[in-house]
């Protein structure tokens, strides 16, 4: 499911009624998810998919932390299908660690605990020890997301004129021109609080 529907992204865009144009509107909600995402540094969920904030399944592999906190690096976490920690990087059934052992603290950040009592004990270190399969992102996206979406939408049908220009005259002057592949400013100060820890992509 989009973070919003074509009936909504007509809410942001003016004098622009009925279905007509839906079509369109899917394409463009679909590509502003996908930049949203990337800024975002969420990964692709499969090889060859694009980017998405939506709920979707992950399988990653991360590095042992050891201790009893492991930080799943694409949240929210809404569930855990299992957890591999195997220092070798065979990923046994031996090494499948029992969901009883672990507490998910922290959805928000995907924070997940050894329980006291574990007899896992610890996490290990080493490189790629841990594989996790897992769910992840907004089912029901928040509504500045919602907002976040609209506003980026609104941006590439704006553009959709003067794509592949990079400047205009105006009065004699050349004038730059914003490129569609950039989120307008205001949708990046929307999406700041939800980049993940591992996005390398500049603000």
């Amino acid at each position: 499911m989009a973070l919003i529907t074509p009936a909504e992204a007509r809410y942001q865009i003016p004098g622009l009624t009925g279905t007509g144009e839906d079509t369109l509107l899917t394409e463009l909600i679909s590509a502003a998810g996908a930049m949203m995402a990337r800024w975002c540094g969420y990964p692709p969920a499969t090889v060859g998919a694009a980017p998405t904030m939506e709920s979707a399944s992950y399988t990653r592999y991360q590095d042992g932390p050891g201790g009893t906190d492991l930080r799943l690096d694409v949240y929210p976490v809404t569930a855990i299908s299992s957890i591999y920690d195997s220092p070798d990087r065979s990923y046994a059934a031996a090494d499948l660690v029992a969901s009883g052992d672990y507490t998910l603290t922290d959805g928000e950040r995907g924070l997940v605990t050894l329980d006291w009592d574990s007899v896992h004990g610890s996490w290990s270190t080493g490189l790629r020890a841990i594989k996790a399969t897992w769910t992840a992102g907004f089912s029901s996206p928040p509504d500045e997301l919602q907002h976040a979406c609209r506003l980026t939408v609104r941006h590439l049908y704006d553009l959709r004129q003067v794509q592949g220009r990079t400047s205009q005259a105006v009065a004699g002057v050349s004038v730059g021109m914003v490129q569609a592949t950039h989120l307008p400013d205001e949708v990046r100060r929307i999406l700041a609080p939800y980049r993940l820890a591992r996005s390398v992509v500049p603000v």
